[in-house]
């Protein structure tokens, strides 16, 4: 580094100038000091010698003078047409580009778009699902054709719109479309990333409800599995940051719909091949996940649960009794080290508490097929209060867990116990009914 700046030494000056010689020269100071910023530089002699000559010709010298100099901050700015903040905040090197608090505008489209990932969360929330169904192919068809389909918001889009045509039922053009998604995100994002393993997971478990729903129930079994993990949003940014995903839970989950009762064995044919299909795509996203974020993430023990409701409905009982175990310890050291933590929120352990509400409701489940009714009862009992705690009692799946239960108690002869279970649960959902009217 040569002097200073070109054209900003000074040397000694007449008392008439050297109000003006002292700005410039201590601009050309503090410019130095900040391209030297982070390494052993020091300005020229002859810079040094020159700035010491106008400070003490200014009267400037020493610890008063220093003091000075700094009750001057204010005439300072203003002789630069700044207001009287810090001098520091004012560079002069990015000056060209604007002020650096200066926030970026979105084009239209991608305020649009962000708009309307916004208005498919809430309507889905609220159970609008024909709203959310309009929203979110306009923002489909919006992100598309701004975006094009090789980026994250063109896939995001199309898995929303995917989630959104599940919870109708339809669940033809629902596979379609995490189909759709699953090949833009592997394009856009490739295949090893929690994007990407979170529509695998989606579109497994909708093959894993699809095959169920076309195989005969095991006698008895009305149980189901609940939501493993919520609602399979995804939320991507747009290349400047400046759209978001709309919908709750886009940094993972994926979603674990309600499923059948237990069966025989995992069937044959079409049914057989779907199972086999989410099994598959279960495991590339737990190894995708494990990868990422480590053995022990809540998202790598969400994919194990989920993993073990495709492994049960395929008659694979020890495999799926291994995984929900190891899930639900893991889920259980990860929500205690949670609450451990004071920084984490309230959300990151409802979060957790939910899930592992979940895993131990499947493994109640597992447990009741295989005619361990204790534990399952056991198990029914834990994952209810959980969810009492971590969610609401009119939740849906609270309400599955406490169904679990009657069924449990009914399986057991003890029917006086199951009515009162059903009791409860009618006025659990009567309640969240007005509170839901009341908001």
């Amino acid at each position: 580094v040569g002097p200073a700046l070109p054209g900003r030494r000074i040397a000694p000056a007449p008392a008439a100038s050297l109000s003006s010689s002292l700005l410039g020269h201590s601009m050309a100071m503090r410019r130095f000091s900040r391209l030297s910023r982070g390494f052993a530089l020091r300005p020229p002699p002859s810079t040094v010698a020159a700035h010491s000559t106008v400070m003490a010709a200014a009267g400037l010298g020493g610890a008063v003078g220093r003091r000075r100099w700094r009750s001057a901050a204010p005439l300072r700015c203003w002789s630069r047409g700044k207001s009287a903040e810090p001098y520091s905040r004012y560079d002069p090197l990015h000056a060209k580009h604007g002020p650096a608090a200066e926030t970026y505008v979105p084009p239209a489209t991608e305020a649009r778009i962000r708009s309307l990932q916004q208005q498919i969360g809430k309507a889905h929330a609220a159970g609008k699902y024909d709203e959310a169904r309009l929203a979110a192919a306009e923002c489909r068809e919006l992100a598309l054709s701004h975006f094009g389909p090789d980026h994250p918001v063109s896939a995001s889009a199309v898995n929303n719109l995917a989630l959104v045509h599940r919870s109708l039922g339809e669940r033809e053009r629902a596979t379609a479309l995490y189909r759709e998604a699953l090949v833009l995100y592997r394009r856009s994002v490739g295949a090893e990333h929690q994007s990407t393993a979170t529509v695998a997971s989606n579109l497994a478990l909708l093959l894993r409800d699809s095959s169920v729903a076309t195989q005969p129930a095991a006698e008895g079994a009305t149980e189901e599995d609940g939501e493993l993990g919520g609602r399979g949003w995804t939320g991507e940014s747009s290349a400047d940051g400046a759209t978001r995903g709309g919908g709750g839970g886009g940094r993972g989950g994926g979603e674990d719909g309600v499923a059948g009762g237990g069966l025989a064995n995992g069937g044959g044919g079409a049914a057989g091949d779907a199972l086999q299909e989410a099994r598959s795509l279960l495991e590339g996203a737990i190894l995708t996940r494990r990868r990422l974020m480590g053995e022990t993430h809540p998202e790598v023990s969400l994919g194990m649960a989920q993993l073990a409701t495709v492994l049960r409905a395929q008659g694979d009982l020890g495999a799926a009794s291994d995984l929900l175990e190891r899930a639900t310890e893991q889920l259980d050291a990860s929500r205690f080290a949670a609450e451990a933590q004071a920084g984490e929120g309230a959300k990151v352990t409802a979060r957790l508490g939910a899930l592992l509400a979940g895993a131990l409701n499947s493994l109640g489940l597992l447990r009741k097929q295989q005619g361990r009714f204790a534990e399952a009862q056991s198990l029914y009992t834990r994952a209810s209060s959980l969810y009492d705690t971590c969610t609401s009692t009119s939740s849906p799946d609270a309400v599955v867990c406490r169904h679990n239960l009657a069924e449990l108690a009914l399986a057991a002869g003890d029917e006086t116990r199951a009515r009162a279970i059903q009791l409860d649960i009618v006025r659990r959902v009567e309640a969240g009914t007005e509170r839901s009217a009341a908001d």
